[in-house]
């Protein structure tokens, strides 16, 4: 950029034939050849190079808007044309408003997207009818489409194993385990086996374990303290091991994951410290430092550089135009996998619009008129559509993909058939033209889903179902009570067991429970033949009370005699007098139930006697009968 170059023309006189009206505003400009300076940097919309200068296939969006814009008002501008390049490389190292500032003061007409703000407008840069959106937007990758599977596998099947993880199921399982072993120990130590084998009795106690680690209680009312204390200890481990995992699998099933932030505003992303790439020196990278100054600003050279960097992960997110997103986003070089989407549904960040800039000079040179007979014509072609047609076709010839249509499968396909097409600019419709065919066949625009979705929540069993586990770290207290509490109750019943054989031992030996051995055979044969019998227990303290129930009656007369010390029936243990109340209990119902039977026996034998009294009745009357039909024959005779 040259302090020099002056190529502004003095306008004053046709701005004075306008004010004398003797020339209409539309043709103010009209046989002029007006000095334009045209962008021609990597990404710009004037098609141009050194060697060949001005692509003679097409010249790009802003040299067509000239091109109509010369045509209605009458001007030239091809062979007085300038042009910069981008300003930031080592050669320049300026800024864009740098080069806008020197345009207006140098040349006629600026033309490219310049985006107005405070700063420019202050440095006295005047712009024409907006041909471009300038509004500032945040870019960023789609969400990943979920895809439901439901097919049923083998490990759907185990699916009610996730609330817990592995270790706090085997500590579960060895919990119940150990909790059948210590409850054998208590009925061990209060003598409360009930005549059962070892092998059985085992048995009896893990699955009575085991059923109340659900929370179905079953081990009646504990006759000692040590046992009350186990079921108690029980009764809140079963209530919180299951209240754990009922809530944990309602959870998982659910919704087994929390759905990840979705961002959806600039403010968000900042805040959440996400990366943000920028074009550096741009409108909307010099909104993103003064609004958002603590945003995690990526700047980059180019557009290319910035979207590359939301493709590959290095930003989440980008800032960008809406006018550059709508067209690039069918560029396989800015949205090769068409996986990337205007955040917000069309959410504006700022809203804003760019078009070509001249010189605020309304005396000195009469700038202005350029600027008016521009904004003449711009606003005609905006109203009869020529500037959305110009869009239209600038967008289609570039795009390469059509992401409205895309799947991730034919990206092969495409690839081969640019490959093909050898990328020479008199086949790119040709080109074009065979991508269109590939995408023909493929099915209509996908709809992603957010993870926040019922789809993340299902694939959730399969995938992420582990975040939710409960690890033993986190249930390890409640196993730990358990365990306590168990070995409580051992020291108890331990301590009570040594308190009755040494500390007193004579008042002890007496209060043992006297019960009968089951495998007694004079009691199973004194229970068969209901005869008088005298039972041995030599010295032993067992009686099978559920085996008396229902057997014993009250023609049953048994002597119990005791080798350990008991004579004359003297029992002072209170568990044998308890059951000896039952069996007088059970005596008594029997001598009930006996008087009852009798009583209706007696009711029989009632009736058949008056049903023979009635029986006599009847005969008597039939022998009368038959008495009086013999006189009245002998009568006859």
């Amino acid at each position: 950029m040259s302090p020099e170059a002056d190529y502004r023309q003095n306008v004053c006189d046709r701005y004075r034939a306008f004010q004398n009206e003797t020339v209409e505003l539309k043709d103010a400009l009209r046989g002029m050849k007006l000095n334009v300076l045209m962008g021609a940097y990597n990404g710009s919309y004037f098609n141009y190079d050194n060697e060949h200068g001005i692509n003679a296939a097409y010249s790009g969006i802003a040299a067509s808007l000239m091109d109509e814009l010369a045509r209605r008002a009458g001007f030239t501008w091809r062979s007085s044309f300038g042009i910069f390049t981008d300003p930031r490389g080592a050669a320049f190292n300026e800024t864009w408003t740098d080069v806008l500032a020197w345009g207006v003061e140098s040349y006629d007409l600026n033309v490219d997207w310049w985006a107005s703000n405070v700063e420019r407008l202050n440095l006295g840069v005047a712009y024409t009818k907006p041909w471009y959106d300038s509004s500032v937007i945040l870019v960023g990758k789609e969400e990943p489409e979920e895809i439901i599977d439901n097919t049923i596998e083998w490990n759907d099947f185990w699916n009610w194993t996730k609330p817990f993880t592995v270790e706090v199921w085997l500590t579960t399982f060895g919990t119940i385990i150990l909790s059948g072993f210590v409850y054998m120990l208590l009925e061990w130590m209060n003598d409360e086996i009930d005549g059962r084998n070892t092998w059985r009795w085992f048995i009896d106690n893990l699955f009575l374990s085991a059923i109340n680690a659900t929370q179905a209680y079953e081990y009646g009312t504990p006759r000692s303290f040590p046992s009350k204390i186990y079921a108690t200890s029980m009764a809140l481990w079963a209530l919180i091991l299951t209240a754990t995992y009922t809530a944990n699998l309602a959870s998982l099933l659910v919704d087994r994951r929390s759905p990840p932030l979705e961002i959806e505003t600039l403010a968000e992303a900042t805040v959440f410290a996400y990366p943000i790439c920028t074009v550096a020196g741009t409108n909307a990278d010099a909104y993103l430092q003064k609004y958002y100054p603590s945003a995690r600003r990526q700047p980059t050279a180019t557009l290319e550089d910035m979207y590359k960097g939301v493709n590959s992960g290095q930003c989440a997110f980008a800032v960008d135009v809406v006018q550059s997103w709508l067209a690039n986003k069918d560029k396989r070089k800015y949205n090769p996998n068409c996986d990337l989407e205007w955040v917000g549904d069309g959410r504006i960040v700022t809203p804003n619009a760019a078009g070509f800039a001249t010189k605020a000079d309304a005396g000195f040179k009469c700038t202005g008129l350029v600027r008016d007979v521009i904004n003449f014509h711009m606003e005609q072609m905006i109203e009869d559509g020529t500037v959305d047609k110009a869009w239209e076709f600038e967008n289609r010839r570039y795009q390469n993909v059509d992401c409205d249509s895309f799947r991730p499968e034919l990206l092969d396909e495409l690839n081969a058939a640019e490959a093909a097409a050898g990328g020479a600019a008199t086949r790119r419709r040709n080109l074009l033209s065979r991508q269109h065919d590939i995408i023909a066949a493929s099915l209509p625009r996908r709809r992603r889903l957010k993870s926040s979705t019922k789809a993340a929540a299902s694939s959730a069993v399969l995938e992420g179902a582990e975040a939710g586990q409960m690890e033993l770290e986190t249930m390890i207290g409640s196993f730990f009570i358990h365990w306590a509490l168990m070995a409580l109750a051992v020291l108890v019943a331990l301590c009570k067991m040594v308190y009755q054989t040494w500390v007193f031992p004579s008042t002890t030996e007496s209060k043992k429970p006297q019960t009968f051995d089951v495998e007694n055979k004079n009691l199973h044969h004194a229970l068969d033949t209901k005869k008088p019998h005298t039972v041995e227990t030599n010295g032993g303290y067992l009686f099978s009370n559920n085996l008396m129930k229902g057997r014993l009656n009250e023609d049953l007369e048994v002597e119990f005699r005791d080798d350990g010390g008991l004579t004359d029936g003297m029992l002072t243990d209170s568990g044998l007098q308890h059951q000896i109340e039952e069996l007088k209990y059970l005596f008594e119902k029997s001598e009930a139930v006996r008087v009852k039977e009798n009583q209706n026996l007696q009711s029989k034998m009632d009736m058949m006697i008056q049903e023979n009294q009635d029986l006599r009745s009847q005969l008597a009357i039939v022998i009368g009968q038959m008495q009086r039909e013999d006189d009245l024959r002998v009568r006859h005779v």
